[in-house]
């Protein structure tokens, strides 16, 4: 047979959970051809796959690489874990649609992400059009942000949509759905996102049912409001008639670790009615985000644009202080209550502060970690983001092992090359996938290798409805991930995340070698996926 690439002796996991089984995985163009054992083929290029599994394309079904992607469409930092589909548009944030009056305040999210992202478009198949013309390593599947909907209608006011406004923001979510969004996404804990009631998130999202559109949320609270805000994103999903993901599925702050088993009770009575309600999670205990997360939201009313001149105000670092100091080294955010050395500065624009902990830079500054924090925001204007430590390990496994449960990063795509590279981003943006196999899988043992490669691959497809993608099985498409079970690892830290994993020697996208013998390829065949071509 003259296919255009073979994988030969490897035992292949396929997505599915089924067991392993030892066979040949032959590609013609774009897709699978066949799989089975003792495929041949004359002069064929080959993947020697002795002693390695075989598994589909990891598909990461919560990440932020949309803000990123256009500087660093290679993805390196995802590619060379095994993924292959990066899933955009989470938390409420997308880079479109926008409108010009107010591209400022969307790219200002941009910076607080870490990004410096520039917008050249307005409606979100022009964000589509664009991102398309990238040299893309990795396949896209997208979201429409919430946040990005209510910044182009409402603004950043905190107050109540009009009729006309939220009928507008219906109109742009249908109009991305055109584009091919899979959905839309929130960040109830994030400006603008933050200001909508329960009452406009179901008029949207029933708005999409009819196209089988997913709401994927960041539920309003992960701390001591946590059970609320589960069951107000399952409720959601009933009056609308949606299906639900709730993202990063977690306990925020050491107090809170006991309403866990709580927010996983409700999701498994409302999935126990027949409720679509599922959920992802990355393998740490730490998470990231913008560090303007630990301000209340009053600060934050009208955008950040406002924020450094509010907290250059002594009344408003006052009342900050008496709202949310718990103790010299304690405050108390949305994301509970934790330590100054809890909180790491990940990036900010002095590449010095990066790796550094809240407490270190109250030390080196003289002052109270208080007022090390609001001055670096303030400086910043809010373009800050951290790394917190503040969940439980066994809350993290818990998750892992409930079988509607993902596996998504939540993080960014990065090109490394061969660096230095600045700030000390979260470790999974390099490690989330095979920190998953070689720690939890091979050393813990908390999951077997079928299961944990559904979680990542066969289960995340079923959810997005891409039925050619996820399996390795003949037709679907030849995306792989070829790994050593005995020396998958992880090798990112936190004061040292640009480092790529090992054991993972092979990954190919669209039927194209990315990563081959371990190193990056300069290959673009990753594409944008569109819900109009679902199935």
């Amino acid at each position: 047979m003259s296919w255009s690439l073979l994988v030969r002796g490897g035992t292949v996991v396929d997505g599915t959970g089924a067991p392993p089984v030892v066979a040949d995985v032959a590609v013609e163009g774009e897709r699978i051809a066949a799989v089975g054992a003792g495929l041949r083929g004359e002069g064929v290029p080959t993947i020697d796959a002795s002693d390695k599994l075989v598994a589909p394309g990891f598909i990461d079904i919560h990440s932020h690489s949309d803000f990123f992607l256009f500087d660093c469409p290679s993805a390196e930092s995802k590619v060379r874990q095994g993924v292959t589909t990066e899933v955009v548009g989470m938390c409420g944030f997308s880079p479109a649609p926008l409108v010009p009056a107010r591209r400022d305040a969307l790219e200002r999210v941009s910076d607080a992400l870490g990004s410096r992202l520039r917008t050249r478009w307005t409606g979100f198949d022009e964000y589509l059009e664009h991102l398309g013309e990238r040299p893309l390593a990795v396949n896209v599947v997208p979201f429409v942000g919430h946040g990005a909907l209510r910044i182009a209608t409402v603004g950043t006011e905190n107050r109540t949509a009009s009729a006309a406004e939220l009928s507008r923001m219906q109109d742009l979510l249908r109009a991305a759905l055109d584009a091919g969004a899979f959905g839309f996404s929130t960040g109830l804990v994030y400006p603008p996102g933050a200001y909508a009631d329960t009452d406009e998130l179901v008029a949207l999202a029933r708005s999409m049912a009819a196209r089988s559109g997913l709401y994927f949320t960041h539920v309003r609270g992960e701390a001591q409001t946590l059970e609320r805000a589960i069951e107000e994103a399952i409720e959601i999903g009933q009056r609308a008639g949606v299906g639900v993901e709730i993202a990063h599925l977690k306990a925020a702050g050491r107090e809170n670790w006991p309403r866990f088993a709580r927010a996983v009770e409700l999701i498994d009575d409302a999935r126990r009615r027949s409720c679509d309600v599922s959920a992802d999670v990355y393998p740490y205990n730490a998470g990231s985000t913008m560090m303007i997360d630990m301000l209340p939201g009053w600060v934050l009313q009208g955008g950040v644009a406002d924020l450094a001149r509010r907290l250059h105000d002594p009344g408003v670092r006052m009342r900050l202080q008496v709202e949310c100091r718990r103790s010299p080294d304690r405050w108390c955010s949305g994301g509970g209550i934790v330590a100054w050395n809890e909180i790491m500065i990940a990036t900010c624009s002095d590449p010095r502060l990066a790796g550094m902990t809240i407490a270190e830079l109250a030390a080196r500054e003289k002052c109270s970690g208080a007022d090390a924090m609001l001055d670096l925001l303030e400086r910043e204007e809010g373009a800050v983001s951290m790394v917190r430590f503040n969940q439980s390990e066994q809350n993290v496994v818990q998750a892992l092992e409930h079988p509607a449960v993902m596996i998504g990063s939540d993080s960014i795509a990065l090109t490394a090359g061969s660096g230095p590279h600045p700030g000390c981003p979260h470790p999974r943006t390099y490690g989330t996938f095979p920190r998953v196999l070689g720690h939890y899988v091979r050393e813990r043992k908390i999951l077997g290798w079928e299961e944990a490669v559904h979680k990542m691959t066969g289960m995340t497809a079923d959810r997005l409805g891409l039925s050619q993608r996820g399996f390795v099985r003949p037709g679907c498409f030849a995306d792989l991930v070829v790994f050593d079970p005995v020396t998958v690892k992880d090798e990112a830290t936190y004061h040292d995340p640009h480092r790529h994993p090992t054991g993972i020697p092979h990954v190919v996208v669209n039927g194209e070698v990315v990563v081959g013998e371990g190193e990056m390829r300069s290959r673009s065949p990753g594409r944008i996926l569109s819900s109009r071509q679902r199935g």
